[in-house]
């Protein structure tokens, strides 16, 4: 990785202890840098105590301007660090110990040409753009004070942009998005290769023409994709969209509570409409109670006792995770995506699954379905054979070790260790 990752490193080790009040035996530093930007976590000692600062540190940010970079650094009390510095592994350090994933098997991206007119967005998309769109364009129309029309280029850049996203955290391959608009419209997935963005409005959401629609949606039709709102069906052409860009009404689709707050009577008046729940203590709710929510797709139960939910296998959820001590899962065949913790767990047949995260629960390992993401603490990882095309690792609170494990999954990924001293 070059002399310049030491040199940056020896930097943010001497602002480490410049700004951490004496007294310490030593710090851990877990980064994951990238573009002038990143994620860190800093702990003190073997208890792995948080150390909170006033402010970012900012030499961190120099690091990782080239390429992606992870890393584990150990400063001690006089001065000495030591770092192991490696890419291609997601360090996630909202809990700890982290959480290590790493992709098995990466879809190539080629290099995307710059564009300057529409028929060059459309080579690199490869369809043609809808009539109304090359139009919108030729008159050169102002849609609404809010609204930005991006040119050719940067329709490109923002279209190469979530194409490569699509593939890089495998905790979103399967993570369903809000939808409102005309049931079966428009694909519900938080991109497609064949939704091109044309524009973005004041809060950041883009704007897409549709050229992938749903069973009952039209090509070429107008889309928001999911960001500050949600997944959005706008109007059924660019031309219907540029004479009426609002927005719609998103109220109501989602709803986060304890369960006794509501009471009974509160869950079984829930709209139909509700897309996301998450119940928090439900204490001996009768889960039943949500037959009704037809159009649910993710629901999070955590705090539970005894949680039965065989009576929601009709609904077309996507997404379930459930942390309790007693555990009955829906045979849901729309499932594709299943999260548990803490209890031992009868797995039924879900054939749609592709995410699993079971590293918190006590499960048949040897008797897991194949999925495209599976989630195991290092425990359940000696005892599977399975290799999907995603790997994630908890429990483990050592980077080195990760990257042992990484190799035992067919990973070999770059290490470098850097080591030095600063002033104290």
């Amino acid at each position: 990785m070059g002399d310049h990752v030491q040199a940056e490193l020896t930097e943010v080790a001497q602002e480490i202890v410049t700004v951490v009040e004496p007294g310490f035996d030593h710090l851990t530093l877990r980064a994951s840098c990238s573009g002038g930007g990143g994620t860190y976590r800093l702990t003190s000692g073997p208890s792995e105590q948080d150390e909170y600062l006033f402010g970012h540190l900012e030499k961190l940010f120099a690091v990782g301007l080239d390429r992606p970079v992870v890393f584990e650094m150990r400063v001690r009390a006089d001065g000495t660090f030591d770092a192991l510095v490696t890419e291609h592994i997601l360090q996630a350090t909202s809990t700890l110990p982290p959480t290590y994933t790493v992709v098995r098997k990466r879809p190539k991206r080629p290099d995307v040409p710059p564009a300057a007119t529409l028929a060059d967005v459309e080579a690199v998309i490869g369809a043609p753009l809808p009539a109304e769109v090359h139009e919108l364009y030729a008159r050169g129309a102002e849609i609404d004070d809010d609204i930005v029309l991006y040119p050719p280029d940067e329709i490109v850049l923002t279209w190469s942009l979530y194409t490569r996203m699509a593939d890089e955290d495998p905790h979103d391959w399967a993570k369903p998005v809000l939808y409102v608009g005309p049931p079966g419209a428009v694909r519900m997935v938080s991109f497609h290769p064949l939704w091109v963005p044309i524009a973005s409005n004041s809060w950041g959401d883009n704007l897409c023409v549709d050229l992938a629609p749903g069973p009952n949606g039209r090509v070429g039709q107008m889309i928001q994709l999911a960001g500050e709102a949600p997944l959005s069906y706008l109007a059924d052409s660019a031309t219907a969209w540029a004479q009426s860009p609002e927005s719609p009404d998103y109220e109501g689709l989602e709803h986060h509570f304890n369960a006794a707050d509501l009471g009974p009577a509160g869950v079984a008046a829930l709209p139909p409409t509700s897309q996301n729940l998450t119940v928090r203590n439900p204490g001996d709710l009768d889960f039943g109670l949500l037959a009704h929510l037809t159009s649910l797709r993710e629901l999070t139960v955590l705090g539970g006792d005894s949680v039965h939910l065989g009576a929601l296998a009709h609904l077309p959820l996507e997404r379930l995770e459930v942390a309790a001590d007693e555990i009955e899962l829906p045979a849901c065949e729309t499932l594709t995506s299943l999260v548990l913790r803490g209890a031992r767990v009868e797995l039924p047949s879900l054939p749609n699954l592709r995410v699993l995260d079971v590293s918190g629960a006590d499960v048949d390992i040897e008797s897991l379905p194949q999925v495209d993401f599976l989630v195991l603490n290092a425990e359940q990882w000696r005892r599977c054979t399975l290799a999907p095309a995603a790997v994630s690792l908890t429990g483990e609170s050592s980077l080195a070790r990760a990257l042992v494990w990484a190799a035992e999954r067919g990973v070999e990924l770059s290490r470098q260790v850097i080591s030095g001293r600063v002033s104290v």
